[in-house]
């Protein structure tokens, strides 16, 4: 009784030895190599000079030689694979029980064993690393011939392959923890690549780009929606829609239409503060997650404000154009009867003297077709145009030269005249006759729109760079790179409605109950053909400014 406690107290030794090398923050291969050498320094077992550790592999029902001690190197190359089922230790992991062999192993035979050592071969065993039920290798141990098996060494050899099992178990964990971690990282990496390339593409495209969830609150934007929401807020990350735009211009950026419809030309109204109306073009699809589920609007929009003017502008000129050959030619077919008939009429009043009836008819006859010469004069006027004489002109020179022309009805009609003109203001590129012309008729003009008690204002002024380019983007249509000089000509009569004021420069329509309606349509044609351009702001009941942007000479 007293041998086996010695023996029992002196094999818990050797495993709280084995176990503080487990426990030792080695590699698996150094600290395995330590416990094989522990066991095989243990003289009272008697083991031989010889042990190795072997893993098994999962994929290919093979066992992997990974510690040998003892081995030489033939017989390490013999061993580094072996079959499930072949030699002592395939056999051992077929069946899972721990064995003492007393025939060599089979592998070995007559390949690294000399005759005599095959007939006092001294066993080995083999001892499956198992834990819950999953084989995770062999140990072999080989001893000397003074070796004596029992079930005490049996019990011993099991305990080791239990920590030897629980060693590569963890040593199996940590390494498809490190791939994992090394997954994630390259996950990481990929998605931060991912995002930056996404980042870039998104930032990189030439029309404004949100994100908004469901609620309309924007989740992301690039610069471009940045930009278009600048006068509103700086940051428009993480507000809600509504708050920026309205509810009403809101809820029509989210609403998506169904896929079969045109929601590709869409286009929102947007005032921003302070500043002049933006028209913008807008499509949008819901964001779906991996399930499909939807999870917010994706909203492409643009500022298209110049593009819509410039697309008006260039109707408009086709559309006055076409006018302009129609007139053109009905004048010209109008003309030769009219002086006919004036020749008759003449001839009527000459033959007329004593019927006072008929020289009166005749007399009417030719005033009216003076009146209707006169109308066709203006046809012609608008439909041809004079080639401009254009050099360096004095504005100022131009308003003296016209004021006499509307003075007498200035003052009838009781309306002041304020002239603000520097003497530093550069000479302007024009033919100063056509532009005294436009002139006098934005003149009649404003005296018509004030009728009694009025006031009429003309101021010019040389924009800086910063006003230029503002006027540039209200106005698309202006020359790039061309300096201008900016007249405003402001009335304070009784302004037009906004219908009214989009119509103004087309020809034939007028809202007075004489005229043909071409005085307004002449001045835009005359301004085009100078180089210059004319645009209009009015408020009902208010008054009219046109503003007039004449070539600056350099």
């Amino acid at each position: 009784m007293f041998v086996t406690l010695a023996e029992e107290s002196r094999h818990q030794s050797i495993l709280i030895e084995i176990l503080q090398a487990a426990l030792q923050p080695n590699p698996f291969d150094k600290k395995a190599a330590l416990i094989l050498g522990s066991l095989l320094c243990l003289p009272h077992l008697r083991f031989g000079a010889k042990s190795a550790l072997f893993i098994v592999e999962q994929d290919s029902a093979t066992l992997a030689l990974k510690v040998a001690k003892g081995f030489s190197q033939l017989e390490a190359d013999t061993c580094s694979t072996i079959r499930i089922g072949d030699c002592h230790c395939g056999r051992t992991a077929e069946h899972g029980k721990l064995t003492f062999f007393n025939s060599p192993p089979p592998l070995l035979e007559g390949i690294t064993l000399s005759p005599a050592l095959l007939d006092k071969w001294p066993g080995n065993y083999c001892i499956p690393l198992i834990k819950d039920g999953q084989s995770y290798g062999i140990l072999t141990l080989y001893v000397d011939r003074l070796h004596q098996p029992s079930p005490e060494i049996d019990q011993l050899l099991e305990a080791v392959a239990h920590i030897l099992a629980i060693m590569i178990e963890n040593q199996q964990m940590e390494q498809q923890l490190i791939h994992l971690v090394n997954d994630l990282r390259s996950s990481i990496v990929s998605l931060r690549e991912e995002k930056k390339f996404s980042e870039s593409i998104i930032q990189g495209l030439h029309h404004g780009l949100l994100v908004a969830g469901l609620d309309g609150r924007v989740r992301k934007s690039n610069a471009i929606a940045q930009s278009i929401f600048k006068p509103i807020t700086a940051h428009i990350d993480g507000q809600l829609l509504r708050d920026i735009v309205g509810a009403a211009a809101a809820d029509l950026l989210l609403t998506v239409l169904p896929t079969d419809s045109d929601q590709f030309d869409r286009e929102l109204l947007f005032t921003p503060a302070k500043e002049e109306k933006k028209i913008l073009g807008f499509s949008n699809v819901y964001q779906e997650d991996a399930a499909g589920k939807k999870i917010g609007v994706i909203i492409s929009l643009a500022d298209i404000s110049e593009v819509k003017y410039v697309r008006r502008e260039m109707e408009k000129m086709n559309r006055l154009a076409t006018i302009a050959e129609i007139a053109s030619a009905v004048a010209h077919e109008v003309r030769n009867p009219l002086a006919g008939i004036k020749i008759m009429a003449q001839s009527i009043e000459e033959e007329a003297k004593d019927n006072s009836v008929q020289l009166e008819c005749a007399q009417r006859i030719a005033r009216q077709v003076d009146r209707l010469n006169i109308l066709l004069s203006d046809f012609f006027s608008y439909a041809r145009p004079a080639e401009p004489n254009k050099r360096p002109t004095s504005l100022e020179a131009v308003i003296v030269e016209t004021k006499p022309l509307i003075n007498s009805r200035l003052t009838k009609n009781h309306i002041e005249l304020h002239v603000d003109i520097s003497h530093e203001l550069p000479n302007i590129i024009a033919d100063p006759h056509q532009l005294q012309q436009v002139f006098l008729n934005l003149f009649l003009n404003g005296i018509d729109a004030i009728k009694q008690q009025g006031r009429i204002d003309i101021r010019a002024s040389l924009p800086d760079s910063k006003q230029l380019y503002q006027y540039r983007k209200r106005y698309p249509a202006l020359l790039q790179n061309m300096p201008y000089v900016v007249v405003h000509f402001t009335d304070n009569g009784t302004g037009m409605t906004p219908a009214t004021a989009e119509q103004v420069f087309e020809p034939f329509f007028t809202t007075k109950t004489s005229g043909a309606g071409l005085g307004l349509s002449i001045v835009y044609r005359t301004l085009k053909e100078n180089d210059a351009a004319i645009v209009l702001e009015s408020i009902e009941g208010k008054g009219t400014t046109f503003t007039i942007f004449l070539r600056a000479d350099r």
